[in-house]
């Protein structure tokens, strides 16, 4: 649905670190799903900086939806959006948007949103991924399913390690090391990254200084990762 109104402001708001990452990442001239839209920031910035023509804004919350919904109409922005309160991507229409952005969605159902809707496995379709946890199962899921991480950064953003990850399909279906799991294609030479593989290994220590048992899977994960790691920096 559309919502009609007399613009009542200029500017777009502001975007935090991360989410002007993904902003980033987001290809000019193609349509986006701004999914998990919240406040709906993301989608104001998008299309009054003309980098989109337009937005299908979802939520499956009533209120953040009708906060996007009073947003966008007070930009003057009508015609150009499409609100939906919803489940993910369904309600959709496949293949009209070329941009599918999820921020601050868990993993898990970063997952299982891409699972119901088959037409994200195409070439042409781009994914920007700022999952909120367990980003270790988002990448492990995206590669088993064909997924090809093409970009990805760490961003510190109020004290809090994210990542923003620019992915297509390729359907080249692959199980991925330990390390690929934490790291991805984060590159720990950046400020932020260092933070962000900083934490990791901080996280791995707890764990293997908590966990006696030699045998327990999140042990065994937390040394490997380490073991990884190292024979990274060795060169080996």
């Amino acid at each position: 649905m559309h919502i009609s109104g007399k613009p009542q402001k200029t500017k777009a708001p502001g975007l935090t670190k991360r989410l002007a990452l993904a902003a980033e990442y987001v290809r000019a001239g193609k349509t986006v799903a701004d999914v998990g839209c919240d406040h709906g920031k993301l989608s104001a910035f998008l299309l009054k900086s003309e980098k989109t023509p337009f937005v299908y804004a979802t939520d499956i919350r009533e209120k953040p939806l009708q906060k996007t919904e009073k947003l966008l109409s007070e930009l003057g922005l009508e015609g150009r959006y499409c609100c939906l309160k919803t489940d993910g991507l369904n309600g959709v229409p496949a293949g009209a948007a070329q941009d599918i952005v999820m921020a601050g969605i868990g993993a898990d159902v970063t997952a299982h949103i891409i699972s119901e809707a088959e037409w994200l496995c195409d070439e042409d379709i781009h994914l920007v991924l700022v999952p909120a946890s367990k980003r270790e199962r988002l990448r492990r899921f995206l590669a088993a399913e064909g997924f090809e991480t093409e970009r990805e950064e760490a961003v510190v953003d109020h004290d809090h390690c994210y990542t923003v990850m620019s992915i297509y399909y390729t359907g080249n279906k692959r199980e991925i090391s330990v390390k690929e799991a934490w790291l991805g294609k984060i590159d720990t030479s950046t400020p932020d990254g260092k933070e962000y593989l900083a934490q990791i290994i901080r996280r791995m220590n707890d764990v293997i200084e908590a966990v006696n048992d030699a045998d327990n899977e999140h042990r065994i994960e937390a040394e490997t990762f380490l073991e990884e790691l190292n024979d990274n920096c060795s060169g080996t």
